[in-house]
């Protein structure tokens, strides 16, 4: 079997009307179908077919008119026949009238399971999958209704491509991520690259059209046969041909403007593209796009522009597919890369969301305020005592949990009287029996009662003939509650958990370091939290390749701050808080007001650093840091000793020269311990190596006793640097090296390297300006991985004696007072005259803010004054770095406003497909529109009916390193759009490892 003839096609079915769709380019054999869904009434209105491996896929066509029902597919379960009817539309407008639809389907099982919907006519058919094939995808047009239908057939099981004859290159991570050494370590720490054999280029354009991408579709080792371009004046549209392992065809755009298309040569590869930008009508569209490959080809189309922007694919890759936005031309395009070499793509692991919570039906009316537990409930938790009140009617009822203790659930009124139900040890709630009626025309839970594994139960109310009862399933128990409430009970459905499910806290060990066990790194709660009514947006430059630095969306010509968590809804120049509406214009000449702003806002800094700096005790800052690279090399050797033979004091010298800790943080020390300003090139004087050589040696002999007491430490630094003591500075040292502190010196280390590497930047490029240092230093591992590693770090620290609240909100104020750190010291590197600055007054003026200052004293103090500078700012949300497993509430920091979505819950994972998977489900009585926002701009709208349930899915590549904002809009005043009812707010992260967001998206009355 081939992977050419693993894909098969029926006849197609129906009538010639509506928009063509198909499925095909993204079916494979080897694919698990989950479930499939039809909306139909007297016809088909629509269809969705779920695919959950390898990969997470969302087929759906037409609307969401008629009635919805789902059969879900058991293991080793496949759709085997499809059966359709069509017919006339005789009814409805002159549109409408007389065009032939599918009135009726039905689907047929291996194991004899089917569903149908619709209405038979006389003419029909009936069409089988091949042996060994099963249905996975269709393809036909659509409108509001199917208009045509046929079946994509795949084989079942995995049909693998011959060995690929492309060199298996190592690719080099894209712009924003690669495999190099951390520098806030001790040791050279290597950073998790982007791994995925399909990756995402800069994209150029602006933010109109409709999205489109081929990322899903695109694999590794594809063979390109040919690229189209069509294009007049601008870019109308493109087209790629993919011949292996399988035939595909990549339109997106328009029909206007003039063909051109390159044909590949055996061999040869797309490698870069650069596209042009312009306006027309006012809307920003791609006016340019040239197309260059391995052997010095191109193509191009359309007129080109002063404002550009380019991009080239990492080593061992090609241009596989396109992304972006379109409509009868292209509006922003990006590349999507491939690696030419085939490799195993990532399979998702298992999605806890869906695998340890299942919620029951909800029971009762629609009157009250939603609620919902599922925010703060922990897998695995048990329940100590469950008490309803009430006499005709539930008034109220109370969840306590066991562990952790404190924590209870309360829904309802102070009616009725109590009665309580104690568990015992192992016991839980596996059962929930709800009747309800109607009071004063609003219908409410009348009678509850709930039974336990052990027989027992707890029970309050009148019953009636309205009922149901809900058994969680096998292995699962009652964990807490979601409904209606206010001062009584309107509706009631219960949370069901796996028994046996482990939870995923932020003290779990991810790792350990010299400074002890590496926690989870979280987004939390804190960080969405605004302190104003609103913040003005800063603008930068582009850098020279018109690249804009991370956490900035483009603007026309400039960067403009994608809304940050905290205020992630755009209001022209500003951005407001979630669930805020953007009533008023902000005047353009706010602009220069912002600008002024910033600019007083950030320049006390640095001086600010400076004084607290002069006011301090310069030998006992000085051996702290001194304490601090000890403990680091000590850990160093013992990682070396370790994963590497035994060695003599020369030779493990000699491999401690290779470390950054011994190449950049003892020399820097020993400048601050003599009160010198480091060299800007880091060129280290002969008698500071001295000084390091001999710290280095007395640490490999007696590095244990060396940091057991103050006296020993000031001792080796009297020998090393002839420093003068005091007794007030041994104690002082005596207070440090049993707190056991590792926080300030890690970002005394940050700063270290804030400093050289923007000298790095500047020394390799002289001639680079301020926005190219600034867009290589967003970009940058600094940025990316270490300023998040070492401050969630700090987080640890700081639990021991503050509330977990308390640690998430300083943590982060650290990450965003580094940023202004970043840009001060990015904005000194050049004058207002535009000319460098002296190397060496540069290195004076910041080398304050690399000294032991941070490491000497508690940096909150120090950080919180300087952040007080930059409240009415809106600054990118930077410094998240990848995020560990988690809940989407803990992991990605998830908040909703009002009642539209609460209740919402899933997961998000570090390793999986690289898709984001968003499940609608309905309550609401009326039928609405959510309206998806990816960094502050519209990206999706998605139509969920009432009561039904729709999927939606993207990819984290396209959404990553931004805020996604959900907003319900329903019917209002007349029919027309009504917005509010409530958001949901979340950070979808990076992931070099692809990551997988599943999140089950309730949406409310209210």
């Amino acid at each position: 079997m081939t992977i050419e003839d693993s894909i098969q096609l029926s006849e197609r079915f129906g009538g010639p009307h509506g928009t063509n769709f198909s499925d095909q380019n993204f079916v494979n054999s080897g694919q698990t179908v989950s479930s499939i869904s039809i909306h139909a009434g007297e016809r088909l209105d629509g269809i969705t077919l779920e695919i959950s491996a390898p990969k997470t896929f969302t087929f759906t066509h037409g609307g969401t008119g008629g009635d919805q029902k789902t059969l879900k597919l058991e293991k080793d379960e496949y759709i085997t026949s499809m059966e359709v009817h069509w017919s006339k539309h005789t009814a409805g407008t002159i549109v409408t009238k007389d065009k032939t639809r599918i009135f009726y389907v039905k689907f047929l099982t291996n194991l004899g399971n089917s569903l149908a919907g619709g209405s038979t006519t006389e003419q029909k058919t009936t069409v089988t999958a091949p042996k060994g094939f099963q249905l996975a995808g269709f393809f036909g047009s659509e409108g509001k209704e199917i208009d045509s239908l046929g079946a994509i057939w795949a084989y079942i099981e995995l049909v693998k491509p011959p060995p690929t004859s492309a060199p298996a290159l190592t690719p080099a991570a894209p712009s924003g991520g690669s495999m190099e050494s951390s520098g806030s370590g001790n040791m050279t720490i290597l950073i998790p690259k982007n791994t995925q054999p399909v990756q995402l280029s800069e994209s150029f354009g602006g933010p109109h059209g409709k999205q489109f991408s081929d990322q899903l579709a695109v694999s590794s080792g594809m063979t390109i046969t040919s690229v189209t371009l069509r294009a007049g004046e601008r870019l109308d549209g493109m087209t790629v041909e993919v011949s292996a392992p399988k035939k595909m065809t990549f339109t997106h755009g328009g029909r206007g403007g003039k063909e051109d298309t390159l044909v590949l040569e055996a061999g040869e590869y797309i490698t870069s593209f650069e596209a042009h930008l312009g306006k027309k009508r006012g809307a920003t569209r791609v006016f340019y796009l040239s197309l260059k490959t391995s052997n010095g080809r191109s193509i191009s189309g359309g007129t080109q522009t002063e404002i550009k922007g380019s991009a080239e694919a990492p080593e061992g890759f090609q241009l596989a597919g396109f992304f972006g936005r379109f409509g009868d031309e292209i509006d922003l395009i990006g590349a999507v890369w491939a690696s030419i070499a085939a490799v195993n793509e990532t399979v998702a692991g298992p999605v806890s969301a869906d695998e340890d919570i299942v919620l029951s039906e909800p029971y009762g009316g629609p009157h009250g305020n939603a609620f919902s537990d599922i925010p703060k409930l922990t897998l695995g938790q048990s329940l100590a005592s469950i008490t309803l009140r009430g006499e005709e009617r539930l008034d109220a009822v109370t969840i306590q949990v066991l562990e952790p203790q404190g924590l209870i659930y309360n829904h309802g009124g102070p009616g009725g009287k109590d009665s309580t139900l104690v568990f015992e040890a192992g016991e839980y709630v596996n059962s929930m029996e709800v009747h309800w009626c109607k009071n004063d025309g609003r219908t409410q839970v009348c009678y509850v009662n709930f039974g336990t594994s052990e027989g027992k139960n707890v029970s309050v109310g009148t019953k009636t003939q309205q009922s149901a009862t809900a058994v969680a399933p096998k292995g699962f128990q009652l964990s807490g509650l979601f409904g209606r409430s206010e001062d009584e009970v309107y509706q009631l459905g219960a949370i069901w958990t796996r028994i046996e499910a482990k939870p995923l806290l932020l003290t779990d060990t991810m790792d350990t370091a010299w400074h002890g066990d590496i926690i989870r790194n979280w987004v939390g709660p804190t960080i969405g939290v605004p302190k104003d009514n609103a913040c003005y947006r800063k603008t930068q430059p582009m850098d020279s390749k018109n690249v804009c630095p991370l956490g900035y969306g483009r603007d026309d010509d400039d960067c403009i701050v994608q809304c940050p968590m905290s205020y992630p809804v755009e209001c022209f120049l500003e951005c407001i808080p979630q669930n805020d509406d953007c009533a008023l214009a902000v005047l353009t000449k706010i602009a220069a007001v912002a600008n002024v702003a910033f600019n007083a806002a950030t320049a006390g800094v640095l001086g600010n650093l400076k004084t607290v700096y002069t006011g301090a005790t310069r030998i006992y800052m000085c051996a702290a840091t001194v304490i601090s690279v000890i403990k680091s090399l000590i850990y160093y050797f013992r990682f070396v000793q370790n994963t590497a033979p035994q060695g003599d004091t020369e030779q493990l010298l000699a491999v401690a020269y290779q470390s950054n800790v011994v190449l950049i943080d003892l020399p820097v020390a020993i400048y601050a311990c003599l009160g010198k300003a480091p060299p800007p090139r880091m060129v280290w004087s002969g008698y500071v190596l001295q000084v390091v050589q001999f710290i280095v040696k007395q640490t490999i002999i007696n590095g244990d006793m060396i940091i057991s007491s103050a006296t020993n430490v000031i001792n080796l630094l009297k020998n090393a640097t002839s420093v003068n003591s005091t007794a007030n500075s041994v104690t002082e040292l005596e207070d440090f090296i049993a707190a056991n502190t590792s926080c300030g010196y890690e970002l005394k280390k940050l700063t270290d390297r804030v400093i050289f590497r923007v000298s790095d930047v500047r020394n390799k490029t002289p001639n680079a300006a301020v926005d190219d240092i600034r867009v290589t230093i967003s970009r940058s591992t600094l940025v990316q991985h270490d300023i998040p590693r070492v401050t969630n770090n700090c987080m640890k620290e700081m639990m021991v004696n503050k509330t977990k609240q308390a640690a998430f909100e300083t943590r982060d104020l650290l990450r965003k007072t580094m940023g202004v750190i970043i840009d001060q010291l990015v904005e000194k590197s050049k004058t207002d005259m535009g000319k460098d600055v002296a190397e060496n007054e540069y290195m004076k003026e910041v080398a304050n803010m690399g000294l032991a200052v941070l490491g000497g004293l508690d940096p909150t103090g120090i950080f919180w004054m300087v952040s007080q500078f930059v409240q009415p700012i809106c600054v990118p949300t930077s410094f998240i770095g990848e995020i560990d497993d988690g809940n989407l509430y803990d992991a990605l920091g998830m908040w909703t406003v009002d009642e539209a979505f609460v209740g919402s819950y899933g997961s998000w994972t570090k390793k999986g497909d690289g898709v984001v998977s968003l499940i609608f489900e309905s309550t609401d009585k009326e039928d609405v529109t959510v309206v998806i926002y990816s960094g502050g701009d519209e990206y999706a709208k998605v139509d969920v009916g009432a009561g039904d349930t729709v999927r939606w899915s993207s990819t984290v590549s396209e959404l990553q390193a931004k805020t996604l904002y959900l907003d319900r809009w329903r019917p209002g005043l007349f029919g027309l759009p009504g917005r509010g009812g409530g958001s949901l707010l979340l950070w979808v992260p990076q992931a070099a490892q692809g990551g997988h967001l599943l999140m089950h998206v309730r949406i409310n009355v209210s």
